[in-house]
C-alpha cells in the first residue's frame, strides 16, 4: 500500500527533472540581431522598433466593411491595417508588455505564446527561416473585443527589411520613451489561433525539441 501511494510522487519527480531544465532554457536568449517590442491594448497591438530609430505604430484589425470599401481580399479576424515586418535568418528578440489588462502575444508558427502583463516585460525570441505571412491572435481573454486582436507578421529578406525600415522611419512617429531593448526581462515596462504558413521557424520552439531527453 505504501508503494502504491509513492508511485504518483515518483512520476512527478520524473516529470519535474527535465521540466526544470526546459524552464531554465526558456530564458537562455541568444544574442539578438534585432529587438522589437509588442504592447497590448484594449483591443489592438502596437509595436516599437528600438534598434531602428525607435519608431512605433499600431496594428488594428481590418474589418469586413473596411475590406469591402478598399476592395481588399483579407482573412477574416486575422488581417491588420499595418503589418509587422521582420527579416528572415535573424535572431529576433521580442519584448512583450501591456498598457491595460493581460493580453497574450501568440504566433503558433513561431512557437511563441507569452502573456503581455501591465508593468512587466516578458521576453522571447525566434528565427524565421522562410519569407511569408504569419498570423496569430491574442490568446488571453482580455475583454469584450478579445477576438479582434490579430497579429500579422510579414517575413522578408534582410535587404527588403532594410528598405522597409528606411521608409518606416519617415512614415511612423517615434515612441515617447526609449524602449528597453538592452534591459533584462524583469525591467519595468512604461506603461482563433491561425497558422496559414507551415512551421518554417526555428528558435524558441527548438528549445523544447533540442532539450527533450
Amino acid at each position: 500500500e505504501v508503494l502504491w501511494t509513492g508511485i504518483p510522487v515518483l512520476i512527478l519527480i520524473v516529470i519535474a527533472i527535465p521540466s526544470f531544465r526546459l524552464l531554465y532554457n526558456q530564458l537562455d536568449i541568444p544574442k539578438p540581431d534585432l529587438t522589437i517590442k509588442a504592447i497590448g491594448h484594449q483591443w489592438y497591438w502596437s509595436y516599437v522598433y528600438p534598434d531602428n530609430g525607435n519608431f512605433t505604430f499600431d496594428a488594428r484589425l481590418v474589418t469586413a466593411e473596411e475590406a469591402v470599401a478598399k476592395q481588399k481580399n483579407v482573412l477574416r479576424l486575422l488581417d491588420t491595417d499595418t503589418e509587422v515586418v521582420l527579416p528572415t535568418g535573424k535572431n529576433i528578440r521580442i519584448q512583450i508588455t501591456s498598457e491595460d489588462v493581460i493580453h497574450s502575444w501568440t504566433i503558433p508558427s513561431f512557437g511563441i505564446k507569452h502573456d503581455a502583463v501591465p508593468g512587466r516585460i516578458n521576453e522571447s525570441w525566434f528565427n524565421i527561416d522562410k519569407p511569408g505571412i504569419y498570423y496569430g491572435q491574442c490568446s488571453e481573454l482580455c475583454g469584450i473585443q478579445h477576438a479582434y486582436m490579430p497579429i500579422k507578421v510579414r517575413a522578408v529578406s534582410p535587404e527588403e527589411f532594410d528598405a522597409w525600415v528606411k521608409d518606416a522611419q519617415g512614415k511612423f512617429d517615434k515612441a515617447e520613451a526609449p524602449a528597453a531593448s538592452n534591459q533584462p526581462a524583469a525591467a519595468a515596462a512604461p506603461s482563433q489561433l491561425a497558422q496559414v504558413q507551415p512551421a518554417n521557424c526555428s528558435g524558441f520552439s527548438s528549445i523544447f525539441r533540442d532539450n527533450l531527453p
